[in-house]
């Protein structure tokens, strides 16, 4: 930890004090790899288990741009026709599938009462920006099209996502409503701790720490992130606060721990949303940092986060 940041965990909740004492243990019993996409896999593990059973999963895939995109479907029980949401996992592009985030999914399938859709998106650095964005534009697309085919309404869709999924999301609502002219049929938008386009914030040098991986000031190039070229850095679906937000953004609940890296980007998204008159709401969960959805088997925020997202896409159905 830089000894200029304040002092950790004097700030974090007694729960999220368990959580990082179970991260210390879990790194200690088991040394990084050179395969570090398996570690953070099998790390993942046990904050997966447990939770809700669905009714029916199903495999599928999308055909888009690239090849085959693989998708998970949730269903929370077999009435039909099923909301949708539309999930795009975590994991700064480069990490993270349709296992790592399943209790996640699993969770918000029960609390939304839709069946929750896992994007199994091709990863960074292998595959840079704009994949993974037209990747999701793609699913998105194809569950409006064809959902009844797979007993669902494709005219009540909400789309959700953590941290660099949540920036996926944002990106894509924005992409499809430029250029498909209509995003009357995505009726809402989860964002969880997402990063918008901030290069650099007071949060990002205050709370990045060794636990969360995201440590600012030690980025080779903070700049310049591995999973995008030069060229891209100013896309208004790259940096998101280069984009119109003044119409046509599906209400949008935005949630953060306040000791989150990227808090001040969930702040400052709700801030402009808000001024433009755009239907939004924001939470924030004090002492609470960064990826705390995934940990609720320990918290209570992270169900708590969860509920609020499942009932925010009940509430916004059309």
């Amino acid at each position: 930890m830089h000894v200029n940041k304040p002092d950790f965990f004097s700030l974090i909740t007694p729960q999220m004090k368990e959580v990082i004492e179970h991260i210390k243990q879990w790194n200690e019993a088991h040394p990084p790899t050179a395969d570090w996409r398996q570690d953070y896999i099998d790390e993942r593990v046990f904050w997966n288990e447990g939770g809700p059973v669905p009714a029916k999963t199903v495999e599928e895939t999308v055909q888009g741009p690239y090849g085959p995109v693989p998708v998970r479907l949730h269903y929370p029980d077999l009435s039909a026709p099923k909301g949708v949401t539309v999930y795009i996992h975590g994991g700064s592009f480069a990490l993270g599938n349709n296992d790592t985030h399943s209790r996640i999914m699993r969770i918000l399938a029960q609390e939304s009462d839709t069946v929750v859709i896992g994007v199994d998106y091709r990863l960074a650095p292998e595959n840079r920006f704009p994949v993974q964005l037209m990747e999701t534009v793609t699913v998105i697309r194809y569950f409006h099209e064809h959902g009844a085919e797979y007993g669902l309404d494709p005219n009540d869709i909400s789309v959700a996502g953590d941290s660099a999924g949540a920036w996926l999301v944002l990106a894509a609502a924005l992409y499809l409503r430029d250029e498909d002219k209509d995003v009357s049929y995505i009726n809402s938008l989860l964002l969880y701790y997402g990063a918008y386009g901030m290069a650099d914030s007071p949060s990002w040098r205050l709370y990045g720490n060794e636990y969360d991986g995201m440590m600012r000031e030690y980025d080779d190039n903070p700049n310049e992130p591995s999973f995008v070229d030069k060229k891209d850095l100013k896309s208004p679906y790259f940096d998101l606060f280069y984009n119109d937000l003044t119409h046509d953004v599906p209400p949008c609940f935005i949630c953060s721990g306040t000791i989150d890296p990227l808090v001040d980007n969930s702040t400052t998204l709700y801030a402009i949303l808000k001024d433009k008159g755009m239907p939004c709401e924001l939470k924030l969960y004090p002492g609470v940092m960064h990826a705390f959805i995934h940990y609720s088997r320990i918290m209570d925020d992270a169900m708590d986060a969860l509920r609020l997202g499942g009932q925010f896409v009940r509430q916004h159905k059309r």
